[in-house]
């Protein structure tokens, strides 16, 4: 009979986990219809936080929750050179144009219009169902990062970082299997 720490028993009770290389990322980029879906290379998926109050009592220190605090987002993007997604560095360009212009220091669309709404999905093994889902309401590029060029790489696909700045986010656990009520994945 194998015991509670056997490699059967952690078999047994394994179910393949979850592969970090399945996700989604859709979102309009400067509320451009054409871009809503974009090839992200690599990301965290988002913190969520609440603050907290330190309270001095006695020489001791209690600690109260506080606010929810929703830190900027970083996410690495696949740059492309033709066809759907080539303008997707242009178009994160464009978007912090509209916000503040490089020579004229104003904006085209005021500091609350050009917000996005993203959708982020951790998907199971096959990407057909949704294992988290987050969405990001109120997106917008605070950086648009660098891209590395250097005459001596081969073999290397270029990437480029984007921070985004959101307001709030909603958080959607596994899809429940209609058969027993489980979550899937």
């Amino acid at each position: 009979m194998p015991g509670p720490n056997s490699i059967d028993e952690f078999k047994s009770n394994f179910h393949g986990g979850t592969r970090r290389n399945r996700f989604s990322i859709n979102g309009s980029i400067n509320g451009d219809a054409n871009l809503t879906t974009f090839h992200a290379y690599a990301f965290t998926l988002p913190a969520v936080g609440i603050g907290e109050i330190p309270v001095d009592y006695r020489g001791r220190r209690v600690y109260i929750p506080g606010d929810r605090d929703y830190p900027q987002w970083t996410l690495t993007i696949l740059d492309d050179s033709s066809g759907p997604g080539s303008e997707i560095y242009h178009a994160f360009q464009e978007w912090q144009r509209q916000i503040n212009d490089h020579t004229e220091n104003s904006s085209e669309t005021g500091a609350s219009a050009n917000r996005q709404q993203w959708t982020i999905q951790h998907l199971d093994y096959e990407g057909a169902v949704t294992l988290k889902e987050f969405e990001l309401k109120g997106c917008w590029p605070v950086n648009v990062g660098a891209i590395s060029l250097a005459a001596g790489a081969r073999d290397e696909l270029v990437t480029f970082d984007v921070t985004v700045r959101y307001d709030y986010l909603n958080y959607s656990p596994a899809v429940q299997s209609p058969s027993n009520g489980g979550p899937i994945g």
